[in-house]
């Protein structure tokens, strides 16, 4: 893509131009930290010496590339509205804002899919290293990619949760039209993402229920299209996922998805939900994952185990949280890992 925006730019005329699409590649909450007298200047007045407020500096590149993602949108990807007709409405955080992400490609046969889901802790998504760049990455592994949009705080348990059971609906309804083999699906989640995909798995007849219930309502069409169309995936993958709510958990997404009801603290907790008809797993974290205790997925696999679960526990040593295709680090061989494990 070629480059159209650079430092001479000021943040408020990139994310003017660009508009509400913007926000899926370049979350809002990051630019929310910007004092409102930099965002009319150039970016080279400020960027250099302005931090985080975790110290790292304003991630420039992230913005120039999903500024372009954006100008590019039209030719990259369709954009598929799940529960409402007619065109997505993004960012409204709602049913018109739940939609699939489905890059455009030419496809060989019949391929396998994978549902991308972003994670964000349930407060935003992180759309371009957990979604765009991980699903050009399994489309080159020969997959039909879709990244879900769905809906986070202050939207609570179950609302993404039945968002993520429409959209297997939705991609095994229309497997020809996609290429995809309806019985050959994975679900793959980032973070709360993560948790996103391991919670509709293990709560998949309650969250069922809710979603058929609420069809009738809003689209009974696709209630009576969908309604024998199975919710359990084939094939799971959990990239250092929240796991339990219970301990050494990350309490910003169990508030944020729960409202902070006590009642759902274990309910949520997927390592005391997981039954013996969970689909295969392969998931991953880092050993110095400071924002997500690494014992998440350790107790996930735990649970897997004591339930005769085919799956595949990998530790690396260094990558911390949020490193998506983990390039550079440690765990930057895990997509092959996991492609040779769900074989």
């Amino acid at each position: 893509m070629t480059e159209k925006w650079s430092e001479n730019n000021s943040l408020k005329e990139i994310l003017e131009h660009s508009g509400k699409e913007m926000s899926l590649f370049f979350p809002t909450t990051l630019v929310d930290f910007v004092p409102e007298e930099y965002r009319s200047i150039p970016l080279s007045q400020w960027a250099e010496a302005f931090r985080m407020p975790w110290g790292l500096p304003f991630p420039l590149d992230d913005l120039f590339i999903s500024a372009q993602l954006t100008d590019k949108a039209q030719e990259l990807w369709d954009w598929v509205p799940l529960w409402e007709k007619g065109k997505l409405t993004l960012n409204s955080n709602d049913t018109h804002s739940v939609g699939l992400m489905v890059p455009k490609c030419q496809l060989e046969g019949t391929c396998p899919a994978v549902i991308v889901c972003p994670g964000g802790a349930y407060e935003n998504l992180a759309f371009y290293n957990e979604g765009y760049k991980t699903a050009k990455r399994l489309e080159q592994a020969g997959y039909r990619t879709f990244v879900l949009n769905y809906r986070y705080s202050p939207n609570r348990y179950p609302l993404p949760q039945m968002d993520l059971t429409l959209a297997i609906k939705h991609v095994r309804a229309n497997a020809e039209q996609y290429q995809i083999d309806p019985e050959n699906l994975m679900i793959l989640g980032y973070s709360a993402g993560g948790h996103l995909c391991a919670s509709t798995v293990a709560l998949r007849a309650e969250v069922e229920e809710k979603l058929m219930e609420a069809l009738k309502d809003v689209r009974p069409d696709l209630a009576a299209a969908y309604r024998e169309i199975s919710v359990r995936p084939d094939k799971v993958c959990l990239c250092y996922p929240v796991i339990s709510c219970l301990s050494e958990n990350h309490e910003q997404s169990f508030q944020n998805l729960s409202g902070g009801d006590e009642t759902l603290r274990e309910h949520l907790s997927v390592e005391q939900q997981v039954d013996a008809d969970y689909p295969k797993t392969f998931l991953w974290t880092c050993e110095d994952d400071s924002l997500v205790p690494p014992s998440n997925a350790v107790r996930m696999a735990q649970a897997l185990e004591a339930n005769g679960i085919a799956h595949l526990l990998r530790l690396y040593p260094q990558g911390e949280h949020g490193c998506a295709l983990a390039e550079g680090t440690s765990a930057e061989g895990w997509v092959d890992e996991m492609l040779e494990f769900m074989k």
